[in-house]
This record gives C-alpha cells, structure tokens and sequence, in this order.
C-alpha cells in the first residue's frame, strides 16, 4: 500500500509559511546560494480560510419552465484569510513593501502606507495534520497558493491575546511553485489556484539559487529529511533534475545549475 491515499481526515492548523517570489512566479531565494531559502514561517499559525466564490449557474428558460441548466466559471476573485496568534514585524514589511527600520535596539514599521495595492506577490504554504482514512496512520495534509498578495492591517490592543487576520488576494497561476508548467496530461487542467497535497511526513519546500559553482545544496539543519526516499522531487527552473547524491541533509548536483537557476526541492522530514 503506498503511503499516502489521497483520502484522510485532518484537523488543525500545524506549520505556515510564506516565501517570496521572484519574476517568473518562482520561489526568490536571493542572493544567498550556499544556505536553503526556506521562507518566512509564520508565528503560531491558527487558521487558514479560503472563500472561493461559487460557480455561477444559468436556467435556459422557455415555455414556463427550465429546459436546461448550465454552469459557468465564476467571475470573482478567490480570497481567503490567514489568522495567528503571532505578530512579525520582518513578514509585515515583506508583505506591505515596505523596510524595518532600526534605531540602536528599537525596531519601526510604517503600515497603511502608500504602497498599498503594490504588495508583491507571494506563495503561501499551510500544512495541519491528518490521520490515514483507511489505517489511520498519522499523516499530513497541505494546501499550497502559488501565487497571491497577502496584505496585514495593524491590530489594536485589549485584555483578549493578540491575533492578527491576513488577507489573501489569490490569482490563478499556469506554472507551479517549482517552475513546471500544469498540462492537461500531468494535472488535468492549465490554471490553479490552490495545489493541494498529503504526505505521510511533514511536508517542507526549500530553494537555492545557482552561482555556476555550488553542487550540494543543504536542508536545514532543524529539518532532515526522514529518509532518502523522503525526498520527493528536485527541479531547477521547473525542470524535474534527478540529484547525483540523496542523503537526509542535501542533494547533490555534478554540474553545477548556472548563476540565477531556482533549484527547487520538496521533500519529506
């Protein structure tokens, strides 16, 4: 029996992340090629609510009745609604476009600035866990955006623990995460908007950029991978690459991916 079904019941909200995109929709590791781009991880995730509009439905009407009822793509946007107990001033300036200011040992962030409607684009990555429909073995749930704004408003102050609420804005994208493109053959459609996935180990994503030189890429140390067979796929500019090497702490690639080349790892740990 494989490992994972496709058919779970999960609960909760364990483990967000947020990365950074760079021009082609990929992950933007930055100029940081020797350590593993892992994103921003947010601070006490709670919930992750998505509100995808509902399909717009048509009655063919004629002789006093419905003679036929269709269905068409809806015409709004998709948005959902990220909620943690957290509070990080290095994600809020990633997501307002906007800088952390330092003065000696006091940090400073502007917010409802003029940048608003200039929030970059990001991916979000949510994962909770989950047990196995049929062995009810522990297993974890994820659901991937590809693409979209998250925008953060400051929250004020009561006798109740702080929480803050980020909206997501999401837009459909043609590539996943890692470059590839969706095809009908692979994924049965061109355009998505959430990618959804289950996986016996937590889930993670990492990145490096290629400098033409680097040919073993790192995990991070806190996050191994918990067996070779753990490491699902690599791809460099979504290109699905086979490492030379697995081991449960990196990958290695002979000839060194070009300066600028997104390689891209999802893996199990």
């Amino acid at each position: 029996m494989p490992a994972t079904t496709g058919e779970m019941y999960a609960v909760g909200a364990r483990r967000a992340v947020i990365f950074a995109l760079g021009a082609a929709g990929m992950i933007e590791p930055g100029t940081a090629a020797t350590a593993a781009y892992i994103g921003l991880e947010v601070l006490g995730v709670k919930s992750l609510e998505l509100n995808p509009p509902g399909i717009r439905k048509i009655s063919h009407v004629g002789n006093d009745r419905v003679m036929a009822f269709d269905l068409l793509p809806t015409i709004e946007g998709v948005s959902g609604t990220l909620t943690v107990a957290g509070r990080s001033m290095v994600l809020d300036a990633l997501l307002g476009n906007v800088k952390m200011l330092t003065l000696a040992e006091v940090k400073l962030m502007s917010a409802i600035t003029d940048q608003q409607g200039s929030e970059p684009d990001v991916a979000v990555f949510v994962s909770q866990q989950a047990k196995d429909a049929s062995t009810r073995s522990r297993r974890y749930r994820f659901q991937l955006i590809p693409k979209c704004s998250v925008t953060a408003a400051p929250i004020g102050m009561n006798d109740n623990p702080a929480e803050s609420k980020y909206e997501l804005a999401i837009s459909p994208t043609t590539k996943h995460l890692w470059g590839l493109a969706l095809s009908v053959a692979n994924d049965g459609c061109l355009e998505a908007g959430v990618v959804e996935g289950m996986t016996e180990g937590r889930p993670n994503i990492v990145a490096w950029k290629g400098n033409g030189v680097l040919t073993n890429f790192l995990f991070p140390l806190d996050k191994p991978a918990t067996a070779v067979g753990k490491v699902a796929a690599t791809y460099v500019d979504g290109v699905l690459t086979v490492p030379d090497t697995i081991t449960v702490t990196s990958i290695t690639i002979t000839t060194p991916p070009t300066t600028g080349k997104i390689i891209t790892t999802i893996y199990e740990y």
